[in-house]
């Protein structure tokens, strides 16, 4: 991505005839007439096709220090299962009201062969439409990754095992972002699985109950420190689990 860009309310990020193209923008900016506009302030972000799997050419967004999750269309969450129904579920997703998933929103799935979900399961998954007065519609088929569900190589779908957290929204988008201190610096010490939802939640899962808690505590101690000083934490933490 480009080097993030402070912005305040009412700063201009972009026009509407730059962003014809494949590009999407997300949460902190809206449109006026053939402008787009900031509506908070926060760290510009930008991401390129080559680092989205989503298909979009282009994302942009706003990130700034919030706890409150407002769906954006083709931003990536992990709910929770509150309702399940004949033809869809309805799913928490840290918003202003519950996100619907359909049954057959799965790669793959038929009406006689869809997984089932049962309440409190944890799903990764995509906001394919979102509404500002109406629960949001989530779906688990990727744009451009079309492995189906049963194989266990799909990018959306029950996040089975493992341990989530909560953070602070502009916290989680910064984990996406392909150069991240804390999840790469992870990454060269453990193996390890990780579902990062921009609505503040993020899903860690390891061979170990010892090594998940430690990647866990990793993650949320990183979110205040610098680069140098989160590689010496998390080194600090192998040290102590290796005893």
């Amino acid at each position: 991505p480009k080097m993030a860009k402070t912005v305040m309310p009412g700063d201009v990020v972009a026009t509407m005839q730059e962003s014809r193209s494949k590009r999407m923008f997300g949460c902190g900016i809206s449109q006026d007439g053939e402008n787009l506009v900031a509506i908070r302030a926060g760290q510009l972000r930008t991401v390129g096709e080559n680092q989205s799997k989503t298909g979009i050419e282009m994302r942009m967004w706003i990130d700034s220090n919030t706890k409150r999750y407002v769906p954006v269309d083709e931003d990536l969450v992990i709910g929770i299962v509150v309702d399940k129904r004949t033809e869809d579920y309805r799913l928490d997703v840290r918003g202003p009201s519950y996100g619907v998933l359909s049954a057959l929103s799965f790669e793959g799935a038929t009406k006689r062969n869809k997984p089932k979900l049962e309440i409190g399961s944890l799903v990764y998954c995509r906001v394919s439409n979102s509404y500002r007065d109406a629960e949001s519609e989530l779906s688990c088929l990727s744009l451009t990754y079309k492995k189906g569900w049963m194989t266990g190589q799909a990018v959306f779908g029950e996040l089975e095992g493992g341990h989530m957290i909560e953070t602070s929204i502009g916290y989680a988008r910064s984990l996406l972002l392909p150069e991240n201190v804390v999840v790469n610096c992870l990454g060269r010490h453990l193996a390890y699985e990780i579902a990062v939802g921009c609505n503040g939640r993020i899903w860690i899962k390891s061979d170990s109950v010892a090594k998940t808690i430690l990647i866990a505590n990793a993650i949320r101690n990183a979110e205040f420190l610098d680069p140098s000083r989160t590689e010496s934490m998390i080194e600090q933490l192998i040290k102590h689990l290796q005893g």
